[in-house]
């Protein structure tokens, strides 16, 4: 298991959250998927359903020493981009993988983040979910649904 890669999945903030828009937030998310999916299923099938606490464990301590390493006016930040990571593709994307534990590891995820920093927890939403949030605005307009967004 290759823990580094794990974390990077939280740490790597660039290009992803850019792409996080309407037009560019699908490829995104496939390409996010191919670059960390099989990471976490190996990960996970290399746990099993009784290690899967000790891994989320050991990606939250992970993610938590990368934030020490900042300097200590960065860390607010980095810390609000990686739970921005976590929502918008981490958790989508372990909800869309084919193995069960991948879910529940999800879940573990979210509920240690929030058992550490209760003041700062998140929720999980599938890529569905998330996709089908997006809404056309301009400077905070919204405008009108086109055809082609109804599906």
């Amino acid at each position: 298991m290759d823990m580094e890669m794990l974390c990077r999945a939280f740490q790597e903030t660039r290009p992803w959250i850019d792409d996080f828009r309407k037009r560019t937030y699908e490829k995104a998310f496939q390409a996010y998927t191919e670059r960390f999916g099989s990471s976490y299923l190996e990960a996970a099938r290399e746990a099993g359903e009784e290690g899967l606490q000790r891994l989320a464990g050991e990606i939250l301590d992970g993610i938590e020493a990368g934030w020490k390493r900042q300097r200590p006016w960065n860390r607010p930040a980095v810390r609000v981009m990686e739970k921005q990571m976590a929502v918008d593709y981490l958790s989508p994307m372990l909800l869309e993988l084919p193995e069960p534990m991948c879910q529940t590891l999800c879940d573990l995820l979210r509920q240690g983040w929030a058992a550490r920093w209760p003041q700062d927890a998140y929720g999980a939403a599938t890529y569905a979910q998330l996709k089908k949030g997006f809404r056309d605005t301009i400077m905070g307009i919204e405008l009108g649904r086109r055809r082609g967004d109804e599906e």
